[in-house]
């Protein structure tokens, strides 16, 4: 059997230098590896999955998550899986059939909803590993929550760094309570 492992959290925590050593460590056992990231995600490189570190490794742009059944491969990287469309149910069938899963995604919006197809993956994976990111208001090693810290909200999904900022509970609840003010 394989397996589906995520790694989730807000920004900042780690989660792509998390799959992206996961990847490299599966290259050395000598497995046939896929990198994904969908096509959206532009920050650091068109075609590359990029950490905070500067590790990256090439990767095919996606939209859904169904694509990833065109590839013929042992383990699936995944990153960014919150702004894919799709449905789950491809990755848990080839899971079944041996294929391993390294996975990174944002769990919630700004809003602290669900975010994309990352509720129903967390459902059906094996390990799922929920990181903290230090919070840029307190400091503290808490953040669980992204906030987008600009005025302009017009319910649409802005990528970058520039607009969110990883914040702890506490924090977050006294931001949301000065945007009310």
């Amino acid at each position: 059997m394989g397996d589906i492992n995520v790694y989730t959290g807000p920004m900042k925590c780690g989660k792509s230098n998390k799959i992206i050593a996961e990847a490299k460590r599966q290259m050395i056992a000598g497995k046939k590896i896929m990198i994904f990231k969908p096509g959206i995600d532009t920050r650091f490189a068109k075609d590359y999955i990029v950490d905070r570190n500067g590790n990256k490794l090439k990767s095919e742009n996606i939209t859904n998550i169904e694509e990833i059944q065109n590839y013929d491969a042992d383990v699936y990287v995944i990153d960014e899986f919150q702004f894919l469309k799709g449905n789950v149910d491809c990755i848990e069938k080839m899971a079944e059939k041996g294929k391993k899963f390294y996975i990174a995604g944002l769990n919630l919006t700004s809003e602290r909803k669900p975010f994309g197809q990352m509720g129903d993956l967390l459902c059906v994976s094996d390990n799922v590993q929920t990181m903290t990111s230090i919070c840029e208001v307190c400091k503290r090693d808490n953040a669980i929550f992204s906030f987008y810290k600009l005025d302009d909200k017009d319910g649409d999904i802005r990528i970058g760094d520039a607009e969110y900022i990883p914040v702890c509970r506490e924090c977050y609840n006294e931001l949301k309570s000065r945007e009310k003010e």
